[in-house]
């Protein structure tokens, strides 16, 4: 069983890491000579700086003949730097704690049901990974890497749309800890609400910068991705939070190292996710509109480059294109796997036409694709509610310039470009402490009617979202206080476990023999060499060129393919040449079974019995 300890010594380790995660960022923030006058502000940007050098110093140790050792001295290097600080780290967090502890009335307590919320999350990202593009690629790769050495993976092609986020994941395994890399995502989403809360008090005091920031908590795309979507891009809510009040710290500061700090943020968003590059250009645009020099901007943009420039140089060396796949068809057609391209444009909404009016709603944070109608998707209404009152609000200052710019920008280029609102994830904080200021402007008006149907508003949402999060996580929170044990939860809720379970049953001990050719998604849970062969994400698998029986041998042999796994049919694309290989005994029967997986997507909640088929390949 997975104990109660278990899941607290997880947190400790997350705690800890947290604050070694601030002690290197302090020492770098020290060594710059770049004085950041509040304490809460300064806190945030050491964990910001601190977490970004974690992730390119294990982009370094990735490249070590031995991963694992070189991603652990990396680690070690870290915490030794992040020590020499680490007093100066917890003075800071002392002074917060007190600030805190000396709020009044109804503040105090939206500042302990914020703690109160973070608590349980923490809890729910504790529990097995379940996540759907978790175990497909998210830890898959990482794993992959540490298994078998750093280098270009054709079959899950997913290992390209890795970035510098994933390297808090592969640094967590590294040290043989699932729970800690789980614990560091949840740990992005909790730093970016503690920014939403700092970023609101720029404008405000009192409870809403606290309201703002539990409604990002309890927005049910933030809650699944800090607990259970096991990915790592919710960093970049918080790389944005902070890059807005960075860019206007660079604008009052004569230090140069403040412009290379903003930079910093910017470069971390653009090398999370290929969707931040739109997001650091459009703070890059703000900081021109902001300073309005030449050669700082210059050290922003070299900056942000020199920082997030790493996932698109692996992708340029292992395939000439820097964003693989979506540059490939028109720098090498003849290289292009149409299926692949076809469903990575559709699985982002790129292949989705838009018209202006569904591009505009995209900054209200206003429309859910059909195709996807789900609380992966779902950001909440609030943005778009007070969207009014956010235009009285709005003021000629720095602040509101570069929110505004990020904001907006931001939002209509991810519109443009992609129909997923939850791309739009990194913006939330923003939006939300920008519309808590609308809303206060309320204060001391006589119009009592809207008064009184934004707080309704905003208490409907709230208890909405904590019904949801109720709801989503309690199967997590079971897992975490050992309520069920982790076989038992993992069967009933992460998909093709028990496909997975069957492969590793027959397989194992017979790994020197070759790969399994595995054609379900879910593969992380695999503890046996495979490759990944799905023509919709595996770049190696054309079906144009998988046609005569000689193409197939010739993948068998040059891949190390040793077994096919059906489980329950092989993809419609491939199905002709398979099941032909099989009637000619190229591939044998060795063993079968039956499990018990979801049916379709499992929001549907449909579980059945489906037939295994693990066939081998005759020489």
């Amino acid at each position: 069983m997975m104990t109660l300890p278990a899941s607290f010594l997880g947190l400790c380790g997350v705690l800890l890491s947290g604050f070694l995660f601030a002690g290197l960022g302090r020492f770098l923030l020290d060594r710059a000579r770049l004085p950041i006058e509040n304490s809460v502000e300064r806190w945030l940007a050491s964990i910001a700086l601190g977490v970004v050098s974690v992730e390119l110093l294990v982009s370094l140790g990735e490249l070590a003949p031995n991963v694992r050792a070189g991603v652990l001295f990396a680690l070690a290097l870290a915490a030794a730097l992040a020590l020499l600080s680490i007093l100066a780290v917890l003075r800071d967090t002392r002074e917060i704690i007190r600030k805190i502890a000396n709020l009044k009335g109804l503040e105090r307590w939206l500042a302990l049901s914020l703690g109160g919320i973070l608590f349980l999350e923490a809890f729910a990202a504790m529990a097995p990974l379940t996540g759907s593009d978790a175990l497909h690629y998210h830890f898959p790769v990482p794993s992959l890497i540490l298994r078998e050495g750093f280098h270009p993976n054709w079959f899950l092609s997913h290992s390209f749309f890795t970035g510098l986020s994933h390297q808090l994941i592969l640094a967590g395994l590294a040290a043989g800890s699932e729970r800690l890399a789980l614990g560091w995502i949840y740990l992005g989403g909790a730093v970016a609400s503690l920014a939403g809360v700092h970023l609101a008090r720029q404008w405000l005091s009192g409870i809403w910068p606290w309201l703002a920031a539990l409604a990002f908590l309890l927005t049910p795309v933030t809650f699944w991705q800090i607990t259970t979507a096991g990915a790592p891009d919710i960093w970049m809510a918080f790389f944005v939070t902070l890059g807005v009040l960075s860019i206007v710290r660079a604008k009052e500061s004569p230090r140069l190292a403040a412009t290379v700090f903003a930079g910093v943020m910017a470069g971390a968003i653009a090398g999370t996710k290929y969707t931040g590059l739109l997001l650091a250009a459009f703070l890059f645009a703000a900081f021109i509109w902001e300073v309005r020099r030449f050669r700082r901007s210059m050290i922003f943009f070299s900056s942000a480059a020199i920082t997030g420039f790493w996932p698109y140089l692996r992708n340029w060396v292992w395939s000439g294109d820097p964003v693989f796949p979506f540059l490939t068809h028109h720098l090498e057609p003849n290289r292009v796997n149409a299926y692949a391209l076809a469903a990575y444009l559709a699985d982002t909404g790129a292949s989705v036409p838009r018209n202006l009016w569904q591009i505009m709603r995209f900054p209200l944070f206003a429309a859910v694709g059909p195709a996807h109608v789900d609380l992966s998707n779902f950001l909440g209404p609030l943005v778009l509610c007070f969207a009014p009152l956010t235009v009285l609000a709005v003021r000629k200052t720095p602040l509101w310039r570069v929110v505004l710019i990020v904001w907006l920008g931001g939002a209509v280029g991810i519109g443009l470009t992609s129909g997923m609102m939850r791309f739009l994830l990194p913006l939330l904080p923003t939006a939300l402490a920008a519309s808590m200021v609308g809303v206060a402007q309320l204060q001391g008006r006589r119009w009592r009617t809207v008064r009184v149907a934004v707080i309704v508003s905003i208490a409907g949402f709230l208890l909405f979202g904590l019904g949801g999060l109720a709801l989503y996580e309690r199967n997590s929170w079971a897992v975490s206080v050992g309520l069920i044990s982790r076989e038992k939860y993992l069967r009933e809720h992460a998909p093709d476990y028990a496909r997975s379970e069957f492969v590793n049953d027959y397989l194992s001990g017979r790994e020197s023999e070759g790969r399994a050719l595995i054609f379900f998604r879910h593969v992380y849970y695999l503890r046996v060499p495979f490759a990944y062969a799905h023509p919709d994400a595996s770049w190696a698998m054309n079906p144009e060129m998988l046609q005569t029986d000689d193409a197939w041998r010739s993948l068998f042999r040059n891949q190390h393919i040793r077994w096919v796994v059906r489980a329950p049919d092989y993809p419609e694309s491939l199905s002709i040449a398979l099941k032909r290989l099989e009637s000619e005994n190229i591939l044998v029967q060795c063993a079968t079974g039956t499990v018990e997986d979801w049916a379709g997507n499992r929001i549907g909640g449909t579980r059945q019995l489906q037939s295994i088929t693990i066939l081998s390949v005759r020489n």
